[in-house]
């Protein structure tokens, strides 16, 4: 009896510390707390389509898929069990830690390939997050001049420096090979 129970003991020691690394594993699966004064950086999501309201404004029953189209782009989604009768635009934009906006819009056609149903789901258009355009894409409707307004000539001829972007190659002489004096 005594030679079982020492038995029994050894075993228990040696499986003594196998248990202690068991424990302290799983106790590291648990949720780490991090103080708050540590800033997790959590990156910006936008995916799908950036609808805007006026965009959605513009799609009417009776469209054709071309016309929509060219309206809202290509669509996020396209159901392949419903072929060419049904097409979904998400809108869907994260902000670091900030609550997800989310809006989908759904659009069915009959078989001629014209609107008959659009639905909206989600969070509003109008509290969507502004978009950060780049300045050129942001004021390219206020330069491109309205058929009601008068054209005007230009006053003078612009004298800026040239965009490093301008595929048109500079005037004669301005360049690193002419042969025009230097002033001091």
């Amino acid at each position: 009896m005594q030679q079982s129970s020492r038995s029994a003991a050894l075993r228990i020691t040696r499986a003594l510390p196998l248990l202690a690394l068991l424990a302290v594993s799983v106790g590291g699966c648990s949720s780490v707390y991090i103080p708050s004064f540590i800033k997790v950086y959590q990156p910006d999501i936008a995916q799908g389509n950036v609808l805007e309201p006026e965009q959605v404004a513009k799609v009417q029953v009776g469209m054709s898929k071309s016309e929509v189209n060219q309206i809202l782009g290509t669509p996020a989604l396209q159901d392949i069990f419903h072929r060419n009768q049904r097409e979904t635009y998400v809108f869907y934009d994260k902000r670091g830690k900030n609550k997800a906006f989310q809006h989908t819009l759904i659009l069915l056609y009959d078989a001629d390939g014209r609107v008959t149903k659009i639905e909206q789901q989600g969070d509003p258009l109008s509290q969507a997050p502004s978009q950060d355009f780049p300045e050129a894409l942001r004021n390219k409707k206020a330069d491109t001049p309205s058929s009601d307004a008068p054209a005007t000539q230009p006053s003078a001829p612009a004298t800026a420096t040239p965009s490093p972007y301008d595929l048109t190659p500079p005037p004669a002489g301005t360049g690193l090979g002419s042969t025009a004096p230097l002033t001091p």
